[in-house]
């Protein structure tokens, strides 16, 4: 049997208890005082998801989840501690605009800290100080150079994704008032310092609580690649599969990151889910109720973070191996190089290495190329090496393509396929198939995987055309044309060696003349020359022209 708390009784004397005037003017939410000795109580009782970012010693702490899981609860909570452990400590509170943060925490705030709390409050500049010396901020963060000014013990992002991650930067720049912070005491009680080099003494640091929170709807912007994707721990709460690979190196032992599924949170209304996801597409309820940041919303390739391959699993690619490449050209933007090998035994596709450069001619890049490639013996080549389709056009006075100018170093490229709509089909094809995996040493295309996006319409913001954006695409787009020169069915990747058509060019050809000829000979009727159709005729013909 669950043991309910009572809070009618002070835990220090005894005495009855009472609901505390909120700063608001209505009753607190969740604090009671005694009636006899002044003691507060807060009465929240925080759920496991909760709790466990209470816990978390991690300075930086991204608050991600589904709509409705306690987010901004336990944000709240997050400030209490801080404000009551810190006397004369400065906390700032913002969102991308001033109503994001107005109809949420500091409205939920206002309306629950008690009233004996506060000293003064002023509405003009938006702030509020704590009787112990402690000052609340509330700012709109839209424009990160306001906010150079600062001495923070503490900040905290609402709706995060709509921030610039400008602001995050200049934030933790500013989270350096010491005041959240306990020096080093010897046994006497006093202080201990270190002496700098021109003889100022500086306290040792024995604790520091200085924190940021930055609170947010899982996203494919700079709350997944600043936040999430170098975490030192990322926290699961509730029925999330998704997996989230960080490279040690890229780790920071100062971020951590909470995901949390909406049914985590036990206080929610009765059929609230039901309610939430009636009519709702796949990638919606994935986001915005199981918390995933794979599934960001008009993601072009949702599923494509599935199959990177962990560091610890990445392998010698073996000799035998057929190869495959790419080319992006760029000049001021990247210029990639995208590698790929063939397992025929288990029919997969490998993107194994990204040589990702900008600003560099021709023999230079020809250079890197005979370097990425000595290792391939002759005859490894599954297909000619391909490039972007424009590289054909014409490029100085000298009527030379950018192909013209590879062939001047033994590099014959062949143009990749041009349609979008057939390319993003075939990839997506592979994707779902599980026929590809990616080396997470492609670092670039692993991060334009998680943030191509569709474009939106600009008559419905909350709709997404059927094009790409073109951007964060250097190392995607020779995906692509890798793909297309592959069968179209990923199940028969192991079969002969494919052009953008899906066909295989191993195969004997036979050319529309000799199977016209085939047609003359045959004992069917003829058609007259001005009636002639072969309207189905070649569908019945094994041979491809």
């Amino acid at each position: 049997m669950k043991t309910v708390r009572d809070f009618s009784k002070c835990p220090r004397c005894g005495a009855p208890t009472e609901k505390s005037k909120a700063w608001s003017g209505a009753e607190s939410e969740f604090w009671y005082n005694c009636t006899r000795c002044n003691t507060y109580i807060n009465t929240y009782i925080p759920q496991p998801h909760q709790a466990a970012v209470h816990t978390d010693p991690h300075r930086f702490t991204g608050n991600f989840g589904g709509y409705g899981s306690g987010k901004t609860t336990t944000t709240r909570e997050e400030i209490y501690k801080h404000l009551l452990l810190t006397p004369d400590g400065n906390t700032l509170i913002g969102a991308n605009v001033a109503s994001q943060y107005e109809q949420t925490l500091k409205r939920e705030l206002e309306a629950d800290i008690p009233a004996a709390f506060i000293s003064s409050y002023s509405t003009q500049k938006q702030y509020m100080d704590l009787i112990n010396g402690h000052r609340v901020m509330y700012r709109p963060f839209d424009d990160p150079e306001k906010l150079r000014s600062y001495n923070l013990s503490m900040f905290v992002i609402m709706e995060a994704s709509e921030v610039k991650p400008a602001a995050f930067t200049q934030l933790k720049s500013r989270l350096r008032n010491m005041t959240a912070t306990a020096p080093v005491l010897n046994d006497q009680g006093e202080i201990q310092y270190r002496v700098t080099k021109t003889g100022v003494q500086i306290p040792l640091i024995a604790a520091d609580w200085r924190r940021g929170i930055i609170e947010s709807n899982p996203d494919s912007g700079w709350v997944r690649s600043e936040v999430l994707n170098v975490s030192d721990q990322i926290y699961k709460h509730g029925p999330i599969t998704d997996e989230y690979r960080v490279p040690p190196e890229s780790k920071d032992a100062n971020i951590s990151s909470h995901i949390t599924a909406t049914e985590m949170n036990e206080f929610l209304p009765q059929n609230f889910l039901i309610e939430l996801c009636k009519n709702k597409p796949v990638w919606w309820i994935n986001r915005y109720v199981f918390g995933s940041f794979l599934y960001a919303e008009g993601l072009v390739y949702p599923s494509a973070q599935k199959y990177i391959v962990e560091p610890q699993d990445e392998f010698e690619i073996p000799h035998h191996w057929k190869r495959i490449m790419a080319y992006d050209y760029g000049l001021a933007d990247d210029s990639v190089f995208l590698y790929g090998a063939i397992d025929e035994e288990h029919n997969l596709l490998y993107i194994y290495k990204e040589r990702r450069t900008n600003n560099k001619n021709v023999e230079e890049l020809a250079r890197m190329f005979y370097e990425d490639t000595k290792d391939i013996p002759v005859g490894g080549w599954a297909r000619q090496p391909l490039i972007d389709p424009k590289s054909g056009t014409k490029r100085d006075y000298n009527k030379k393509t950018l192909i013209d100018h590879f062939l001047d170093y033994n590099i014959s490229f062949k143009p990749g396929a041009i349609n979008i709509d057939a390319r993003i089909y075939r990839l997506t094809t592979y994707f779902e198939s599980g026929k590809i995996r990616i080396f997470s040493s492609c670092k670039g295309l692993v991060k334009e995987l998680s943030e191509y996006k569709f474009k939106a319409k600009a008559s419905d913001l909350e709709g997404w055309d059927n094009k790409p954006e073109d951007k964060n695409n250097h190392a995607i787009n020779p995906l692509e044309w890798i793909v297309m020169e592959l069968p179209a069915d990923p199940n028969k990747l192991i079969y002969g060696i494919y052009n953008q058509d899906g066909i295989d060019v191993t195969k004997p050809q036979r050319s529309i003349n000799d199977d016209y000829a085939m047609f003359a000979l045959s004992e069917e009727p003829q058609i007259s020359s001005k009636t002639q159709d072969f309207t189905g005729f070649y569908d019945s013909v094994d041979y491809i022209f």
